[in-house]
């Protein structure tokens, strides 16, 4: 609890995916939806990365969900050589839609917690902490099947901003959510460059949840390897 006290923090934020249950059931689930087009995951793999890479270069229009699925549809079409008039780009949203996002929903119904995390987060409340979650991807019905939505005060998906993580306006969108300071939120996740690093350059205080054995993270200000680590830590 030394760590809670000493930065005053008031709020845990978590990632879902790789954080709340083990990543190798996301890489599962991931690997199933290369299909039925392999040409089409293909292509959206690679629209996520450059998502990232471009976002800050030009502002998402709209700047919500609609626009990025619509901006992501965009970078899918021209990576396959597909029209991107407004017909051509709403067709490959829709496959995308259809292949990924329906797909998911109906996919992580059968996903397990990892041990601990719900009791750790069960600690966190009782010491006072508001409790968010902040994903890349759409939140479905994660939560009730990790059962965790009881203990959760606020959800959202970097989607809804327009951005991915770790721009600096996704994580904008979440302060304004989470209406506390930066410095008063703890950012827990298992993506360095997108967790750590994207709640660092927000002001947050940052933990990486990993199983690697490297021992230097700059931008994590506590790194662990599970649930039961976080928990006598921070807890």
């Amino acid at each position: 609890m030394a760590f809670l006290v000493e930065q005053g923090i008031k709020v845990l934020c978590l990632d879902i995916d790789g954080t709340l249950y083990p990543k190798r059931m996301l890489n599962l689930r991931m690997l199933r939806s290369s299909f039925p087009s392999l040409r089409l995951a293909m292509a959206f793999n690679w629209a996520r990365a450059e998502y990232r890479r471009v976002q800050d270069e030009a502002p998402t229009e709209p700047e919500n969900r609609e626009g990025l699925l619509k901006r992501q549809a965009l970078l899918v079409a021209s990576r396959m050589g597909r029209s991107i008039s407004e017909q051509g780009i709403a067709r490959t949203q829709s496959a995308v839609d259809k292949q990924f996002y329906q797909a998911w929903a109906r996919s992580f119904r059968s996903i397990k917690a990892y041990a601990g995390m719900r009791e750790a987060l069960v600690e966190a409340k009782r010491l006072g902490l508001s409790i968010a979650v902040f994903s890349d991807f759409p939140l479905a019905d994660k939560l009730q099947t990790l059962g965790i939505a009881d203990l959760v005060d606020l959800a959202v998906s970097s989607e809804e901003s327009g951005y991915l993580k770790p721009s600096g306006k996704a994580f904008s969108f979440l302060l304004e959510r989470l209406q506390a300071k930066p410095d008063e939120i703890l950012y827990m996740g298992d993506s360095y460059s997108k967790d750590c690093q994207g709640a660092k350059s927000a002001g947050m205080h940052s933990c990486l949840i990993t199983s690697s054995r490297k021992t230097t993270y700059d931008d994590a200000d506590l790194v662990v390897s599970s649930w039961k680590e976080f928990a006598s830590l921070v807890l």
